[in-house]
């Protein structure tokens, strides 16, 4: 009899236990975004302010007790004072994205106290490289006992039917022969690498040369890919190389060319709710003599997308119509769309959205 009391007592002072710890570890914190996206943004456009808005959801008072930005060049400025119940902060994080083109993305994870729980924050976007041609030396990367003068190869802004050649330097910093394992390299058909040896030697170097042809690879506007290499022994194998362009059409000439005709290139959607999404319009007209194509819509804007099914025939219309997300956008916001086209006379063509986003 003593013995099932005393079960009974230890099972529910457990459970008492647990109840505690779900209660003291239940978030108070909440937040109206924990994820932002930029979508593209230009590496030359200086610091970037990003506000992560909050409040404190419990009936007692809180405290964010400590900011961890995992290592990254962030500066954040948070609140220091207790968050009484109820009351609303923001946690304000500043990035510069120069030298950091391609995919980008930044965290930031914070603690609060009496709850004891952590919440992570995420700011996400598309470097846009800047136009000028950094020099390839200034981001040495290791890769285990293998360094390369860089991890990424900016290829500029450069034509559909460009081919270039970019070089790399790799050396061996370890004590053991590397070995270069071809035959489980991953890249692109259009590119090719010309001295890469087989194996290299302890303290060894190679400048190895990557040809990149453009006019096989089928691609247009804000451009990543990537080179991956495979190395044996080392605690890294795989070695990683970002190629990061912009790539621009070549008009094509015609005498029964495609021609664009666009009453109206801005759209202002006026003052919209921050938590519904607005919808407009753009008319577009083929005036040519053959089919217009659009071959890729870009906007600069992960928020904005817009409907561009084609071809488009001779001396006909269409409406493209376009959704704008306004969820972490806030006041006066103008987002563009690119169109790449095969008209001769506008192979890009710019749309302009703007908008008045209210709380």
């Amino acid at each position: 009899m003593y013995k099932a009391v005393a079960s009974a007592r230890l099972f529910f002072f457990c459970l008492f236990c647990l109840l505690m710890t779900m209660s003291v570890h239940a978030q108070v914190l909440k937040f109206e975004q924990q994820e932002i996206d930029l979508g593209y943004i230009p590496e030359d456009t200086g610091n970037v302010v990003i506000d992560f808005k909050l409040s404190n959801a419990s009936t007692a008072s809180a405290i964010i007790s400590d900011i961890d930005t995992h290592g990254g060049c962030s500066i954040v400025i948070y609140p220091k004072d207790t968050l009484a119940a109820g009351a609303k902060g923001k946690i304000t994080v500043r990035i510069n994205p120069k030298n950091r083109p391609g995919p980008f993305v930044r965290k930031i994870t914070l603690h609060s106290f009496p709850d004891s729980a952590s919440y992570d924050l995420y700011i996400k976007s598309y470097v846009e490289p800047s136009m000028k041609v950094w020099n390839q030396n200034t981001n040495e990367t290791t890769y285990g006992s293998v360094v390369v003068s860089s991890d990424y190869i900016r290829v500029g802004n450069v034509s559909e039917q460009t081919k270039i050649e970019k070089s790399l330097k790799f050396k061996n910093t370890g004590k053991e022969t590397i070995r270069f394992v071809a035959s489980k390299f991953k890249k692109p058909a259009y590119v090719t690498l010309k001295g890469l040896p087989e194996k290299m030697l302890s303290g060894e170097e190679a400048t190895v040369i990557f040809t990149i042809d453009f006019s096989i690879a089928n691609k247009l506007g804000t451009y990543t890919d990537m080179v991956e290499l495979y190395a044996e022994p080392g605690s890294q194998k795989e070695i990683f190389i970002y190629l990061i362009g912009k790539i621009m059409p070549v008009p094509v000439a015609s005498p029964n060319k495609p021609m664009v005709q666009m009453p109206m290139k801005e759209f202002d959607l006026h003052d919209i709710s921050a938590d519904k999404p607005a919808q407009g319009s753009f008319v577009m007209k083929n005036t040519g003599a053959s089919p217009l194509i659009i071959r890729k819509v870009e906007t600069n804007c992960s928020c904005l997308t817009l409907d561009a099914a084609t071809p488009l025939p001779a001396g006909e219309s269409k409406t493209l119509y376009f959704a704008l997300d306004p969820r972490g956008l806030s006041g006066l916001e103008e987002k563009k769309i690119m169109l790449y086209t095969n008209a001769p006379d506008q192979p890009i063509i710019t749309l302009i959205v703007k908008a008045k986003v209210g709380t």
